[in-house]
């Protein structure tokens, strides 16, 4: 949740009937619109004692850098009673929390001049955060009357009314008015000044406010073009990129603002939220208490994020009961008996920690107190989503909607509900499983089976069963969007969601698995596995298990290695020391800086499972990890009561174990990934290393630069004779002049068979398949294997050498190793199954074909290898079943056919 910081200080706008006259006002005006404020300021401080507008321009600038105090003097030296100065005055006393003074001044204001609009709109706001919302919203009326009354020509006067039309708007549910605000009334501000950017701000607040991600951004832009030195838009950027799930650009606008207004509430909730991202809730807390609090000691959404800190930090309170949440409930009541947004922005920082039975409560209590405030029901509505409550979620939104039909989240909710609603379900013993009944009929019947089959052993394994059944939602194509938008729209209600599957800890959505979109096959069925890991431990520890703890574990369930990639970049990040720790690491996967980020959080969450499983209690330890949890106990006390060490110990263990993993990896130097730039900065300052020359070389040669590979290639050759980098370029040099058997002679000249150069290995090891000299490329895959059993490509050589030369056993043997490597190689598993059903191997057989099917379901061929190896074990009604399977999805193929006649034939 973002605030409206217009509804707080009246910034920028100089009253425009003050400038006739004083002929430096006007490009004084200029210059602060332009965020030039020490120019401005040096135009507007001659004449600020003399002329009320020049003394407003003045506290205007010296408040857009923060220095609050020197424009409260200068309004206050001010010799004359003006109801502008008063009006000014009103709104910097509003801003830091002095109702009383600012209720005076706008008093002050409006009697000098009852149609000074932004004290007219300071009152309404008085009214507000006191809970008088009839006084509140009559005093939005007159703003609006006025402007229906008058020829409003001031682009200032316009934005009061605008605030004024969209509260009134949204206690009113006047849904119209939202397009009237972002489509006539905030660009006719413009056309009356093109400068006025708090035109484009507030329409950007507007469309932020209902998750319009993309007009938000093009707005606020805007703005910035104009003013980039408008604090408060670099502070809504934040916020911006921070539901845009963009953690370094939000860090970036938020750095910024502060550098612009250090005294800038909004920047400082946004830098707030950025803490509490990272669960990091006692750095929150104490940055809410000594830079939020002090700005504004009444303001809802410091209070409310105050009130979250302390539930997670000291536990469960009731009224009365002298914590610190119960005495903060009480300030936050006396002074506003209808304190709405406090409890909305209570349960907002709530929901993002998934407290969603608190959230609900302060929700719903929100609600009471604010019924004609549409955002709660809203938040309330998508909750429910989250929670699986799709009927409570669809009565609550469908109000929502009718109130706001622009809010985005609202909208696609009531969208994906409607797909949901044309679904098919499937029901189970444990699971309620909705799918498209046309496409993926196949799909909901092998997921329940694998879904009914995995989760006993899961349950065993954690020592905990969900008490009620839990829905699973596949979203095929439909309505002109592929799954993973509907998937994604299911989720957070935003058609952006990073992943293909995902769970709430209450439910599983999922995009549908190999989609054209997708760029490859996916395991389906370890990726449900994975989501039902998240339920269990969610629900078991009342969702108190951290974020990196629940995806160790469901990482560590899968039962595969580490990925490829993950290995890679625990190489590349483990001497640099750019790797997470317990501190760090849920970050990685709530606000990744990058994917490289994403993917090693994850990396390092299955290494801390792993870790633990070393320790005396193995598997034991991981479930008394989430039993400690479930008592609600800090990471650090969690460690403790397990492992019997502080958490630094703990840390120290887990550094030691991952170097060793590390060491492990391989026994091959690769060249720098680095770019030529660097590379070459790298061979100037060390001209005799060999190394550095060689890895240009290489580099050259990637770009094409043949001549300059050439040379750099020759120069470490004359460092070092058979340096083998350098000398894989100039066979890469000959093989381009198609002289193989020089290049294969050079290779094999320079090869060091104890540490050989990765390039230089595997480049021998294909011309040799390519010779067909098949027993010297399986010498060279084998060692590649042997010394980086990382990288796959070794495997995969030694299996194409083993095909070409007809050894079908150690060909089976490697392709088994590819499949254990990834997950979702699913001709590897096809080939194999076929091999194993050539050779009898009928148990084999059927398990590559299961394999095969749990990455593509409606794969004919691996339907009818099942039917065939099943017929031959004698599971005559299976086999019938998978054979029917088969001629159903390969019609015109008849093999399945045949099969299943043969089958049927069967006493």
């Amino acid at each position: 949740m973002f605030r409206n910081l217009a509804s707080l200080l009246a910034i920028l706008a100089l009253p425009v009937t003050a400038w006739a006259g004083n002929g430096n006002l006007p490009e004084a005006r200029k210059l602060l619109l332009r965020g030039k404020y020490a120019e401005a300021a040096e135009q507007f401080a001659p004449l600020a004692k003399k002329d009320p507008a020049a003394a407003v321009g003045l506290a205007r600038t010296l408040a857009a850098e923060g220095k609050d105090d020197q424009a409260v003097k200068t309004l206050a030296a001010f010799p004359d009673r003006h109801a502008d100065v008063s009006a000014e005055l009103a709104a910097m006393a509003f801003q830091r929390g002095d109702v009383d003074e600012a209720k005076k001044r706008a008093d002050e204001a409006i009697g000098l001049d009852r149609r000074q609009l932004s004290a007219r709109w300071i009152l309404a706001e008085l009214d507000r955060v006191a809970g008088r919302f009839d006084q509140a919203e009559s005093g939005c009326r007159w703003l609006i009357r006025y402007y229906n009354d008058h020829d409003v020509q001031q682009a200032e006067s316009l934005r009061w009314i605008g605030l004024a039309a969209a509260q009134s708007a949204r206690w009113n549910r006047q849904a119209d008015q939202f397009h009237f605000l972002v489509n006539e009334l905030y660009p006719d501000a413009l056309k009356l000044e093109p400068d006025y950017w708090p035109a484009h701000f507030e329409a950007g607040m507007l469309f932020l406010e209902k998750h319009n991600q993309g007009d938000a951004a093009r707005e606020l832009q805007a703005a910035l073009e104009v003013n980039p030195n408008a604090a408060e838009v670099h502070a809504a950027l934040a916020a911006l990129a921070m539901e845009a799930h963009d953690i370094t650009k939000a860090e970036a606008a938020v750095a910024r603002a502060l550098e612009i207004n250090p005294r800038l509430l909004d920047a400082w909730l946004v830098k707030a939220d950025l803490l509490w991202a990272n669960f990091q809730v006692r750095e929150t807390l104490a940055l809410l208490d000594e830079k939020a609090l002090p700005l504004c000691p009444i303001d809802d959404e410091t209070l409310g994020r105050m009130a979250a800190c302390y539930l997670l930090l000291d536990g469960p309170s009731k009224p009365g009961d002298g914590s610190r949440f119960a005495r903060l409930v009480e300030k936050a009541t006396k002074r506003n008996p209808r304190p709405g947004e406090f409890y909305f922005a209570l349960a907002a920082q709530l929901e993002d920690r998934n407290k969603q039975s608190l959230a609900e409560s302060y929700l719903q209590e929100a609600i009471r107190l604010m019924p004609r405030q549409v955002g709660p029901e809203a938040h309330l509505g998508l909750l429910y989503m989250l929670a699986g409550r799709e009927t409570e979620a669809r009565k609550v939104l469908d109000r929502a909607f009718e109130s706001d039909p622009f809010n985005v989240r609202v909208k696609n909710s009531l969208e994906v509900l409607e797909v949901i609603s044309g679904m098919k379900t499937l029901e189970t013993g444990r699971f309620v499983l909705k799918y498209d009944g046309e496409r993926d009929r196949l799909l909901a019947r092998y997921a329940t089976r694998h879904l009914e089959a995995v989760l006993p052993r899961l349950c065993k394994q954690f020592g905990y069963t969900p008490p009620s059944k839990t829905p699973v939602e596949i979203f095929n194509q439909a309505a002109g969007h592929d799954g993973h938008q509907w998937f994604s729209a299911r989720m957070i209600g935003l058609p952006y969601l990073g992943t293909v599957a995902a769970s709430t800890g209450r439910i599983i959505g999922m995009a549908l698995p190999n989609e054209p979109e997708a760029g490859r096959e996916l395991n389906w069925a370890r990726v449900l596995k994975h989501e039902l890991v998240h339920v269990i431990t969610l629900q078991q520890t009342d969702f108190n298990c951290p974020h990196w703890y629940t995806e160790g574990l469901a990482v560590w369930s899968e039962g595969f290695p580490r990925p490829q990639a993950w290995n890679e970049l625990l190489l590349q990040r483990a001497p640099k020391g750019e790797l997470f720790n317990l501190q760090t690491l849920n970050p990685g996967f709530t606000r990744p800086k990058s994917s490289g980020d994403w993917q090693m959080a994850y990396c390092q969450a299955e290494l801390y499972v792993e870790y633990m499983l070393t320790t005396a209690g193995g598997e034991e330890s991981l479930r008394k990890m989430l039993a400690a949890y479930s008592e609600g106990l800090s990471t650090g006390d969690a460690i403790r009561r397990t492992f019997g060490m502080s958490e630094e110990q703990f840390e120290q263990g887990y550094t030691a174990f991952l170097k060793q993993q590390v060491a492990r990896l391989t026994m091959l130097k690769y060249p720098p990934e680095e770019d030529i730039d660097q590379l070459l900065k790298t061979h100037r300052g060390r001209p005799d290393d060999p190394d550095a020359a060689a890895a240009v070389a290489r580099a050259y040669l990637d770009r094409g630069a043949d001549k300059e590979a050439l040379e750099a290639a020759q120069a470490a050759l004359k460092l070092r004779p058979k340096h083998q980098l350098a000398t894989y370029v100039l066979a890469r040099l000959r093989l381009k002049e198609k002289k193989m058997p020089e290049a294969v002679a050079m290779l094999e000249a320079c090869l060091d068979n104890k540490a050989p150069e990765p390039n230089t290995l595997g480049l021998l090891a294909s011309l040799n398949l390519k010779a067909e000299k098949y027993d010297e490329a399986i010498r060279l895959y084998a060692l590649g294997e042997k010394l980086d059993p990382i990288h796959l490509q070794w495997t995969r050589g030694l299996a194409r050498a083993y095909l070409a030369s007809a050894n079908q056993p150690l060909l089976a043997e490697t392709l088994a190793r590819l499949a254990k490597a990834d997950a979702d190689d699913l001709p590897v598993r096809k080939k194999l199954a076929q091999m194993a059903l050539d050779r009898k191997d009928y148990p084999a057989a059927e398990d590559w074909a299961r394999q095969a099917i749990e990455i593509n379901v409606i794969d004919g061929d691996m339907h009818r290898v099942l039917a065939e190896a099943l017929a031959a074990r004698h599971n005559y009604p299976q086999a019938v079943e998978e054979a029917e399977t088969a001629v159903e999805l390969c019609p015109n193929d008849p093999q399945p056919r045949l099969l299943l006649k043969t089958l049927q034939e069967k006493p």
